[in-house]
């Protein structure tokens, strides 16, 4: 008899707890902003853990991002901890394994190859860890990716391209597939192949990651020993492509009047090379901080605040992209040696000097070199 009481009062426990259990389940909140199944909302902490991961410390642009989230955890008083050269996609998936191992709060991708992760991304989410992107590919359960409107900045150093060319000559775009920077060389082709009869899209090339400096290299030298100097201008997807591409050019004898490219992203190098007279002549600087402080905006407001993704009040856009505005930077609005870098992008809601509480006032910016 007491044997039979012990296991009903057992049944009832079972019981009672498997149906709190589901009342949880019923109340946890979820979302499908992100992704077309509900994933949980991200975890609310007071104090976040974040995890940044970069696929190279090599180019200035991860440089910047990676100096201004410094200065956000620093401000915001945050942990955080880094993986910053993980170049190849196995790495990358070794390296996102882990931190969502660990069980951060929090994860922030800079420039990583999106479709091989795009599972363990989900992982992190099914466990409430939020996850940002900079820069890059929408994968399913991302928050956010800050970035520019990719297709309006090809679009508008075309114009710039076939203005400098006076409508006449051949072109080469140097691009790259695997990441979204390619909308930008879309849009050139685009109005190439479409307007400008005199001039003539003769190559659009893919190159490798890694390994894009040397191929950028020998593709130019290739459509220079075809075309010589009816090769006018090379569009560059992003700088360190041009560059390199400019010193091919300069290794032929030639010059900036004879062939011109232009790249985009900004910063110290392609501002070096604008300045020496190089043939590399122009680009579009990206607002680099403002991208991580955007992507570093949103971790504040979902996973400190506790405004959740598609909550009223949310900053977390439907279409999940965040766009800032770049700014054409030639000769003529080159920022000198030792500037603030915030001072290039004087745009509405960016750069004003007279508010002195801004958040690109935080720590010490990035200046031009």
């Amino acid at each position: 008899m007491i044997n039979k009481s012990i296991k009903i009062v057992v049944l009832t426990l079972i019981i009672c707890v498997f149906a709190l259990g589901l009342v949880a389940l019923a109340q946890q909140k979820t979302e499908t902003v992100t992704a077309s199944v509900p994933l949980p909302q991200p975890r609310v902490v007071k104090v976040p853990h974040i995890a940044y991961l970069c696929s190279s410390m090599s180019m200035e642009s991860m440089q910047r991002e990676w100096n201004q989230a410094q200065i956000e955890v620093e401000h915001r008083g945050w942990k955080m901890t880094s993986i910053t050269d993980v170049p190849t996609p196995a790495e990358q998936r070794d390296a996102l394994e882990n931190v969502v191992n660990q069980n951060v709060d929090a994860i922030v991708i800079v420039a990583f190859f999106m479709e091989p992760i795009k599972d363990v991304i989900m992982k992190a989410r099914e466990k409430g860890i939020g996850v940002y992107i900079i820069d890059n590919e929408l994968r399913p359960g991302v928050i956010v990716s800050p970035t520019q409107l990719n297709g309006v900045v090809g679009a508008r150093l075309t114009y710039y391209g076939v203005e400098r060319m006076k409508e006449v000559g051949k072109v080469l775009i140097i691009s790259f597939a695997e990441h979204i920077l390619r909308q930008r060389t879309y849009a050139a082709r685009g109005l190439l192949e479409n307007d400008w009869p005199n001039v003539e899209l003769v190559g659009y090339e893919d190159v490798p990651s890694p390994g894009w400096e040397k191929a950028s290299f020998d593709l130019t030298q290739n459509y220079i020993a075809r075309y010589g100097e009816e090769l006018k201008w090379i569009i560059s997807g992003w700088d360190t492509p041009g560059i390199f591409a400019a010193r091919a050019v300069e290794e032929a004898g030639l010059t900036r009047d004879d062939i011109f490219i232009t790249g985009i992203d900004g910063g110290a190098q392609a501002y070096a090379e604008i300045r020496k007279g190089s043939p590399f002549t122009a680009t579009m600087s990206q607002p680099i901080e403002q991208y991580c402080h955007t992507a570093f905006e949103v971790i504040n407001q979902v996973q400190v605040e506790g405004i959740g993704i598609g909550e009223k009040g949310s900053m977390v856009p439907p279409g999940r992209f965040m766009y800032c505005d770049a700014v054409l930077t030639t000769p003529e609005n080159l920022p000198a040696i030792g500037s603030n870098i915030h001072e290039l992008f004087g745009g509405e809601g960016y750069y004003d000097p007279s508010d002195k509480d801004a958040w690109y006032t935080w720590g010490e910016p990035y200046r031009v070199e």
